[in-house]
């Protein structure tokens, strides 16, 4: 039985629905999954109005939205500060659960201790994952057990790691992810697909500069 009646997927740097740690540790939890991006105007606000990598992040959500839409969800898209965002929108949606990949800049790491803080304070929980990296800082050490400050040592650490298949932690390997990650068109079929609600994607205060 799932762990959870309903969860949010909150999709950053990760605009993919295959291979995604976030998303299939939701879709394994929860009975119903709704997927979730915030253009973060703390980000847009200091950028120029035609910007080719807005343009490009805008044109990779709508493939997203078809991908999901194609198991039977939608892509929520919000144009907002994310801090505050993503809690209302969990409390709008009535979720438990919010699930997250791993960011690891400074200001990214400031504004997820906020999120998590924040769904704390309104009984949500906050879960994250190792997913776009293949050792996370904490995992390669010295035998002090402290961070390496010189490169060659910690690129040589790096690769015995690798090669004495060491914990990779999280991430999804292609032998463990659920079969829709595979198949998508026939992931009606499969018994997570279900899960993803379909829900009209929501593009609030925000229009491509190519519309």
């Amino acid at each position: 039985m799932p762990d959870f009646d309903r969860s949010l997927v909150w999709l950053r740097r990760d605009l993919r629905s295959f291979d995604h740690a976030a998303l299939h540790h939701a879709l394994a939890q929860s009975r119903q999954v709704y997927c979730v991006f915030v253009f973060d105007r703390t980000i847009l606000d200091l950028l120029p109005r035609r910007d080719k990598r807005v343009e490009f992040i805008h044109a990779s959500l709508r493939e997203l939205d078809g991908e999901l839409k194609a198991m039977g969800g939608g892509l929520i898209v919000l144009h907002d500060h994310a801090e505050p965002a993503i809690p209302r929108l969990a409390a709008e949606l009535d979720v438990e659960a919010v699930f997250v990949n791993r960011d690891y800049e400074p200001q990214a790491v400031r504004r997820d201790r906020a999120v998590a803080t924040a769904l704390e304070r309104d009984g949500r929980t906050f879960h994250t994952f190792k997913d776009q990296v293949i050792f996370e800082c904490s995992e390669i050490l010295t035998k002090s057990g402290t961070p390496f400050s010189v490169f060659t040592p910690y690129k040589n650490a790096w690769l015995r790691q690798l090669h004495a298949g060491g914990d990779m932690g999280p991430s999804i390997s292609m032998r463990s992810v659920p079969v829709w990650l595979h198949h998508r068109p026939a992931c009606t079929r499969c018994r997570h697909s279900q899960r993803l609600v379909s829900r009209k994607p929501i593009w609030r205060n925000w229009a491509s500069s190519s519309a």
